[in-house]
């Protein structure tokens, strides 16, 4: 079984790759114009649009006080902290403690935000397989790991909370530090699954900050699909805004139909796009935050810097709220994981 670092390495290497090879084409920003997607922002209550929940981490831990709709049918306890792994290894064989690794005792929740720490420690304590030396971080998600950790590839694992198509959102102040890149995203279980194109299952990068040394402030999204393999596909776009996103808090939300996804910064349309075919199947969220494994890379082909060892609060990634919104309109399309044949590539 392969680490996780090294399965996250193969996603990023294989975004990074297409980026650096299209850097040359112009971006396509026909999406602006084009009559099929429409740009506005769901409302509640209206036009079948309708409250799944709202979490506004006003409590001492997770899944207090969460606000649930009247529809809302499934667990209540819908969040858990990333897997408790490792979750890059170190670029340098000679310095182990630039490995980078997701521990649940990195996540608080405080004056009504869920705070994920990054930190450098060298005498670290937690249940779990942690080295008292290194570099933690974490993340909350809607998926509970089963068995083995280190493989985080969900086919067995239990969705505390996904959902088909809707309206996505959250509230987020970034860690402003180099060396760490945030990140909103929803994920299939079966999003290795090759020959369905993205409709299977396509991993939903509503926001990746990993922009903190750009000269303009950019954003990226991303979708990818068929794995992290050979097989893998990417499809992506970097916006340019005019505010400072490494500056306070920042709303990024996702409206995914079942043909087409928009992504929203600040309430304004950013991308849309139908690329992939678009996912059919249940997804499940995520809200992580990740180190440099010493190399100062990032996704997006991005230079990041190496991450310091003078911990402070700059260091820290705020949610402020979560919100989904389903709409009564999407239901009918929504597939299983099941209705698509073809072999997951675990492997990749």
């Amino acid at each position: 079984m392969k680490k996780l670092g090294c399965i996250v390495l193969v996603c990023l290497l294989v975004l990074g790759t297409v980026l650096l090879f299209g850097c040359s084409k112009k971006q396509d920003d026909s999406w602006k114009t084009n009559e099929k997607f429409d740009l506005s922002i769901p409302v509640l209550n209206r036009d079948g649009w309708y409250l799944v929940f709202e979490d506004d981490f006003n409590g001492t831990k997770l899944n207090e006080n969460i606000a649930f709709g009247e529809k809302y049918t499934g667990n209540k306890e819908i969040w858990t902290t990333s897997p408790h792994a490792i979750r890059w290894e170190s670029q340098d064989e000679q310095k182990p403690e630039q490995a980078c690794y997701w521990c649940p005792e990195m996540v608080e929740v405080k004056n009504s935000n869920a705070v994920i720490h990054s930190r450098y420690e060298e005498n670290h304590t937690c249940n779990g397989d942690c080295p008292s030396k290194g570099r933690f971080t974490s993340g909350i998600e809607t998926r509970k790991i089963i068995g083995d950790n280190n493989s985080n590839k969900g086919t067995d694992d239990e969705l505390l909370f996904s959902q088909a198509f809707g309206f996505f959102e959250c509230k987020v102040k970034f860690p402003n530090s180099k060396g760490l890149w945030s990140a909103f995203w929803l994920q299939s279980s079966n999003m290795r699954k090759v020959g369905n194109e993205g409709q299977d299952g396509t991993e939903i990068d509503v926001y990746e900050s990993a922009f903190i040394n750009s000269k303009k402030s950019k954003m990226g999204h991303a979708l990818l699909w068929d794995g992290y393999g050979s097989d893998g596909k990417v499809s992506d776009y970097k916006c340019l805004l005019e505010q400072d996103l490494y500056n306070g808090y920042h709303t990024f939300a996702l409206k995914w139909t079942p043909e087409y996804y928009v992504f929203y910064i600040d309430g304004e349309p950013t991308w849309a796009t139908s690329d992939g075919e678009v996912s059919k199947v249940r997804e499940f969220l995520r809200l992580t935050v990740e180190i440099d494994a010493g190399d100062g890379n990032g996704p997006h082909a991005q230079e990041i810097g190496q991450f310091s060892h003078n911990n402070d609060e700059n260091d820290d990634f705020m949610i402020d709220y979560v919100k989904v919104y389903q709409n009564e309109n999407f239901e009918q399309y929504i597939k299983e994981d099941s209705e698509f044949e073809g072999l997951v590539d675990m492997n990749n």
